[in-house]
């Protein structure tokens, strides 16, 4: 046998509980904890624009027409209607129904539009970002362009009627009104019937 090799030397190890030997941090303790504790912000940040995001993109999904139409008359912005016909009335909408809403035009008179007419809603640059994300009235869905004009009809209003076709306007007294016509007597003595589903917008004068 030959001769036994002697262990090589251990290196030594730190007294436990010591003091930390200098040089051991490469920045001073009160620094890390504040780096640390603005990480911890930022990360918290981030999460929370995660969680608000998500919420954005979950309401805007929920988002429909009729959501928008009711945020719309709570707030009483200004907006411009684009219509099928290429009418565009300007103004504040006033209410909702199942198939029309309510304007108030800048110069006072009120206009019934059509809801399934509506191809755009503008609105002005500083107004708030609506989604339009809430249930829909039950209460709303109780009017419609037939019942709302029928309101109107005992004062024989004067009326202005734009139809799909994008003509000129039938202007005249309103009479009456059928199950699915309305009709109106123009000055001139002619009687227009007018099928109520054509109808896109009936605008009456201020009162």
């Amino acid at each position: 046998m030959g001769a036994p090799v002697p262990d090589e030397p251990r290196p030594e190890e730190p007294p436990s509980g010591g003091p930390i030997p200098d040089g051991a941090f490469d920045e001073d303790p009160d620094q890390a904890l504040r780096r640390f504790a603005a990480e911890a912000d930022v990360a918290d940040a981030i999460r929370r624009l995660g969680e608000e995001s998500w919420l954005r993109l979950q309401s805007e999904e929920s988002a429909h027409l009729a959501g928008l139409l009711l945020d719309l008359v709570e707030r009483s912005e200004p907006v411009e209607l684009s219509l099928a016909n290429g009418s565009r009335p300007v103004g504040r909408l006033e209410a909702l129904g199942s198939d029309l809403v309510a304007v108030r035009l800048d110069d006072g008179d009120l206009s019934l539009v059509r809801r399934s007419a509506i191809e755009a809603i503008r609105l002005p640059a500083d107004a708030p970002d609506l989604v339009g994300d809430r249930p829909a009235d039950d209460s709303a869905e109780r009017l419609d362009l037939r019942s709302a004009l029928g309101r109107l009809l005992v004062d024989r209003p004067s009326v202005r009627i734009w139809t799909r076709s994008g003509g000129d306007a039938i202007e005249g007294v309103l009479e009456r009104i059928g199950m699915d016509t309305l009709v109106v007597a123009e000055e001139s003595g002619s009687v227009v019937h007018v099928p109520l589903e054509a109808v896109v917008e009936a605008r009456l004068a201020r009162t």
